[in-house]
């Protein structure tokens, strides 16, 4: 009868050192994907912003405007979450895809344009662009 339960201490003693293990190796690769995790939010910032950074800046052209403006309405379709929102003249902070064709039709190819982005303090995303006429 002594063997018996010294039997059960022993097979107890390894599931429990199995368990502490198998939360160790789990603990470890939470730790693990934070890091990773938190790199490619840095790499998906920059790839959400490369898109518009291009055309901010002074005295640029209304066909890259326009081409500016065509770039928001789609990525607003697909990410309404980070929707960027344009101010052109009196259309201020237009988010919708009618308001942004109505801010482009505004634009005249021949023209030039200054452009400025504003960012999301906490995100670093672009969540605003202000478009104005060339002095």
């Amino acid at each position: 009868m002594e063997n018996a339960s010294k039997a059960l201490i022993i097979a107890g003693a390894i599931l429990l050192s199995i368990l502490i293990i198998g939360l160790g190796m789990m603990v470890f690769n939470n730790a693990k994907n934070a890091l990773t995790s938190a790199n490619l939010d840095q790499e998906q910032i920059d790839a959400f912003n490369s898109k518009f950074e291009s055309y901010i800046g002074t005295n640029k052209r209304g066909t890259d405007i326009r081409t500016l403006c065509d770039t928001v309405k789609s990525s607003n379709a697909a990410d309404e979450e980070n929707a960027i929102k344009i101010t052109y003249g009196s259309d201020t902070n237009k988010t919708s895809q009618a308001d942004i064709l109505d801010i482009r039709n505004k634009l005249k190819n021949g023209s030039r344009y200054d452009v400025t982005a504003k960012f999301n303090k906490n995100t670093k995303l672009i969540e605003s662009i202000e478009i104005k006429d060339a002095e």
